[in-house]
């Protein structure tokens, strides 16, 4: 089945929420940092303090950001149904520490902020 990977491109704090609410990953990611989310029956959601800092990694393709710069985002199902409803394809052009970010994990070199 396709999942979901998020992808910080600048720093961001993140709470992830399995379907029962508790958490299953909080982090102040930065720059690089990515997390898989796991493959479950209820999406998780998302609460980030950084908006515009995060994108969503599904099918080969990248969504986002999840918000705003600045804005904070809760709630977000991070299912790839309502990301890939939800959200356009990212424009990497558009955004220059997303174009850094995703050529530096397809090559393997280790981004830092």
């Amino acid at each position: 089945a396709p999942g979901v990977t998020m992808i910080a491109v600048r720093t961001a704090w993140v709470r992830v929420r399995a379907a029962d609410g508790s958490v299953i990953y909080e982090a102040t990611m930065r720059a690089g940092d990515t997390f898989e989310l796991p493959s479950t029956e209820d999406p998780a959601t998302l609460r980030v303090g950084e908006s515009g800092a995060v994108y969503f990694a599904v099918n080969g393709q990248t969504y986002g950001p999840a918000g705003d710069t600045g804005a904070v985002t809760s709630n977000l199902a991070l299912s790839v149904d309502n990301l890939t409803s939800s959200y356009q394809v990212a424009d990497i052009a558009r955004d220059a520490d997303l174009e850094r970010v995703v050529a530096e994990l397809n090559s393997g070199v280790t981004v830092t902020d």
